[in-house]
C-alpha cells in the first residue's frame, strides 16, 4: 500500500515537471501554425481592392516574448502619400490580433522608421510624423507613441514639437495656395552687423509645399546656394563667428562658416 502511494507520488510530481515542457512546446507549435496562416490569409487577401497594397512583411520578435509578430507596410508606391503600417501580434493563447497604427500619419519610411523602447509596462513603439504632400505648407512635426503588452495595442500620445522663437522669418504657409513653382520669397536682414542687409531668396517647390533654390547674397556681387529646402527659414536672436544662427523648420540650426562661406548644421 505504502508502495503504491509513492509510485502515485512519483508520477504527480513527475507529470509536474513534464508538463510545462508540453504545453510550451505545444503553444509554441499553435503559435507558429498561426503565424503561417495569417501570412497565408494576407497572399490570398492581397488584391482586394478595399485595401491598400501590402508593400512589404516583416516577421519578427519586436518585445522579446518568444512570438513573433507579422510588421506589414502597405503602400500605392511612389511618394504621394505616406505608408499605412499595421501589425498582427499573438497573444498568450496564440490568438492574433490585428492593428492599424492611425496616428502614424507621416511616416515615410515605414517600419524603418519606427522605433522601440523596453519599459517595465511593456514596449514603446514610436515614431515622428512629417506631415508631406502636394501644396503642403503646414509645418507640423509631431512624435507619436503606442504601448504593447503582448496582450494588447494602446495608443498613448501625441505630442507636437514646438518651433525654435525666431526674430524674423518666411514661411511657406504664407505664399497664396497653389502658388506657382517660379514664386520668389525674400528675407532681408542684416546677419553680420556690418550694416548692410544680407537677403535670403528661394523659390517656391509646389510638389513638397517647400522652398528650394535657396540663396544668400552678400553684398553686391556675392551670392552662395544654401543647402536645404524648408517650409520656414528664419533668424535667430543668438550668433556663431558673429553671424546670426538660422533655424530650418521646427528646430534645425544652422551657422554661418567663414572658411567655406556657406551656412551648415550646426
Amino acid at each position: 500500500m505504502i508502495k503504491h502511494i509513492i509510485n502515485i507520488s512519483l508520477s504527480v510530481i513527475i507529470s509536474g515537471f513534464i508538463y510545462p515542457a508540453q504545453s510550451d512546446f505545444l503553444s509554441k507549435r499553435e503559435c507558429k501554425e498561426s503565424i503561417e496562416n495569417e501570412l497565408k490569409n494576407l497572399s490570398i487577401n492581397k488584391n482586394k481592392k478595399r485595401k491598400i497594397p501590402i508593400w512589404s512583411k516583416e516577421i519578427l520578435d519586436i518585445n522579446n516574448d518568444q512570438k513573433k509578430e507579422i510588421l506589414i507596410t502597405r503602400t500605392y508606391g511612389g511618394n504621394s502619400t505616406a505608408p499605412d503600417l499595421e501589425i498582427i501580434f499573438f497573444n498568450s493563447k496564440c490568438i492574433a490580433k490585428k492593428f492599424e497604427f492611425n496616428e502614424f500619419t507621416g511616416v515615410w519610411n515605414g517600419w524603418r522608421g519606427v522605433n522601440f523602447k523596453t519599459t517595465t509596462k511593456g514596449l514603446i513603439i514610436y515614431a515622428t510624423n512629417h506631415h508631406e504632400g502636394f501644396f503642403n505648407t503646414d509645418l507640423k512635426v509631431n512624435n507619436v507613441e503606442y504601448l504593447f503588452s503582448g496582450e494588447n495595442l494602446y495608443h498613448l500620445s501625441n505630442q507636437d514639437l514646438k518651433e525654435i522663437k525666431a526674430i524674423s522669418e518666411i514661411r511657406t504657409s504664407n505664399l497664396k495656395f497653389n502658388s506657382s513653382h517660379h514664386t520668389k520669397t525674400s528675407l532681408i536682414y542684416d546677419l553680420n552687423n556690418n550694416k548692410k542687409a544680407e537677403i535670403i531668396s528661394c523659390s517656391y517647390w509646389e510638389r513638397w509645399g517647400r522652398f528650394n533654390k535657396c540663396l544668400i547674397q552678400v553684398g553686391d556681387n556675392y551670392k552662395t546656394e544654401m543647402n536645404f529646402n524648408p517650409k520656414r527659414i528664419g533668424v535667430l536672436e543668438n550668433k556663431k563667428n558673429g553671424w546670426h544662427v538660422l533655424v530650418i523648420d521646427i528646430n534645425e540650426k544652422y551657422f554661418y562658416n567663414p572658411n567655406s562661406k556657406k551656412y551648415e548644421k550646426l
